[in-house]
């Protein structure tokens, strides 16, 4: 999913808690029901993961392997929440230098509408980092300097078991999330009191909600949490691989499958349909952030959500969809033909996207330079996509060189031509959150890191408004041949973009053959076996969608 800088943010409120059973129920006098996978709260290791979807997504003709070799991906096994969470709490103890107390929140379901509708409950990301706790109304103390984790739990009513069925008791909470101690909510004023003038770390959104709360000479900080946060989440372990893995996986084979329901005379939002129902039943039930379904020229529209238009013979289908598992998402995007098969402009738009991401792809995957530990950065992977989209734009007559002269290409990117086709930066870290966080921000800033997760997406866009811009540019106008262009866009063309989730690697693995690997990089998107050659997506599409094989599950 292209990164757009503007945040907005949300209300919140109760909505969902979880019974000992394993199910989420109905919340406590509001909220919808969620399924959950419980193989989630299991050790999994990944070939029991990869078994569980690859059957169900058969290999193309000529397309590589559909999974990752088990020797390889064995690296990625999932262990159990109380483990996996537990790695994260002593990783926080470790890089944590303040002294203090941290206290996080999972935060409340968002309101709909109403006095009682709520939007489904999303535990907050650095929350679940810490506890792998996914209710709302939960919150966390952790003494970074023993490691002791306090989980706090919501007091509910007697009656609250005949509305949401059994809440589990303190004691089934411990054994669950492997807490040292677990209370309730109202208690966290008399565990601080205890303490001699605690101190109290919070993330910025939270201080403000402690009013009341904490004890009178309780200090609360807000200036070294979030850096801490953001350093451990940025370099992944291999068991958050594993969860990214498994979300890849589920994803994947959700967008091949709306690739074979695919036909002209569909609406988008039943497309859209086609990726819930097949990820929701491969036990990834929530999407990592609103899909993208654009047909035809509603493709040109980079956070597209509407979701309302016909697929039309000869359009191409952009979808940039990713789903969590352990609330961990893909981001994955594809472009597809609505009639089965690439031709004329379509094809040619799509090699060039394609040969851009392969650029990106060589740029990040080549090994660091002797001596060094410094590999490419994804600012260098940014440029090497944009100079062979600009370059097959010219073959495809959108662009003219002529303007340049002989050093045309240095001349476009100067003015930034390619940002009126690809106006989104090349990828962005994933993780908890989709544009996940680092402490350089969303994107990585210098060499990328081993334990980096990327994504790397490159598009093309035919977008009026942009090109409208652009014919009154004189720096940009001589480059643009604006008849094409508006041909293209009467033909009913909108863009293409490919978009596949990265691991940065510290060094290629010797001897090591498995599918995603490249250089330096293991490529997830690929592992999960989703094709992106245009053979290979063709072979896909003639394929019967069968939704049973994902019901099944």
């Amino acid at each position: 999913m292209v990164l757009q800088r503007q945040v907005l943010g949300l209300g919140a409120r109760r909505a969902l808690i979880l019974s000992h059973h394993g199910r989420l129920c109905r919340p406590w006098l509001r909220g919808p029901v969620i399924p959950v996978v419980s193989v989630a709260a299991a050790q999994v290791s990944s070939a029991a993961v990869i078994s569980m979807v690859a059957p169900h997504t058969p290999t193309p003709a000529g397309a590589p392997v559909s999974a990752p070799s088990v020797e390889f991906s064995e690296r990625f096994r999932i262990p159990s929440v109380l483990e996996q969470f537990r790695q994260n709490r002593q990783k926080v103890c470790r890089e944590f230098l303040g002294g203090g107390l941290l206290y996080l929140e999972a935060g409340e379901a968002p309101p709909r509408n109403g006095s009682d509708v709520m939007h489904r409950h999303r535990s907050d990301s650095y929350f679940v980092y810490t506890t792998g706790v996914e209710l709302p109304g939960y919150a966390a103390v952790l003494d970074p300097e023993n490691g002791n984790f306090t989980l706090l739990a919501p007091r509910l009513p007697e009656e609250a078991a005949y509305w949401v069925g059994a809440v589990p008791t303190l004691e089934q909470l411990q054994e669950t999330y492997g807490a040292d101690r677990v209370c309730y909510t109202d208690e966290l004023k008399g565990l601080l009191a205890a303490r001699d003038s605690p101190t109290l770390h919070v993330l910025p959104a939270t201080a403000n909600k402690l009013a009341g709360k904490v004890p009178a000479g309780c200090r609360v900080l807000t200036d070294l949490l979030p850096a801490t946060l953001d350093r451990c989440r940025a370099v992944k372990s291999d068991a958050e691989v594993g969860c990214l893995l498994a979300a890849s996986l589920a994803s994947g084979a959700a967008h091949m499958d709306m690739w074979r329901a695919c036909r002209p005379g569909l609406r988008e939002y039943q497309l859209e349909a086609v990726f819930s129902l097949s990820s929701r039943c491969r036990g990834a039930p929530s999407p990592g952030y609103p899909p993208i379904v654009g047909s035809g020229p509603n493709a040109a529209i980079m956070h597209y959500e509407a979701a309302d238009g016909v697929v039309e013979p000869g359009h191409l289908v952009l979808v940039d969809a990713g789903a969590e598992w352990r609330c961990y998402t893909a981001d994955i995007s594809r472009t597809f033909p609505a009639s089965g098969r690439f031709e004329g402009a379509a094809r040619d738009l799509y090699g060039t996207v394609l040969a851009a991401q392969h650029a990106a792809l060589d740029t990040l995957a080549a090994p660091s330079p002797a001596g060094t530990s410094n590999g490419a950065s994804l600012q260098d992977a940014d440029r090497a996509a944009r100079v062979v989209l600009l370059e097959g734009l010219r073959e495809m007559g959108l662009v003219r060189s002529e303007a340049g002269g002989s050093s045309w290409l240095e001349a476009a990117l100067e003015v930034k031509l390619d940002r009126v086709f690809m106006p989104h930066g090349i990828g962005h870290h994933l993780g908890l959150d989709v544009h996940d966080v680092s402490e350089a921000g969303p994107v990585p800033r210098g060499p990328v890191q081993a334990g980096h997760v990327l994504t790397v997406e490159p598009g093309a866009y035919l977008i009026p408004p942009l090109l409208a811009r652009a014919m009154t540019d004189l720096r940009i106008a001589p480059f643009v041949d604006f008849d094409a262009a508006e041909a293209l866009i009467r033909s009913g063309m909108g863009g293409v973009r490919i978009e596949d989730n990265v691991l940065v690697l510290s060094e290629p693995p010797p001897g090591v053959k498995a599918a995603g690997l490249q250089g330096r990089l293991y490529n997830l998107t690929v592992a999960a076996g989703v094709v992106k050659e245009m053979a290979g997506v063709e072979e896909v599409m003639r394929q019967e969608w069968r939704p049973e094989a994902a019901m099944m599950y």
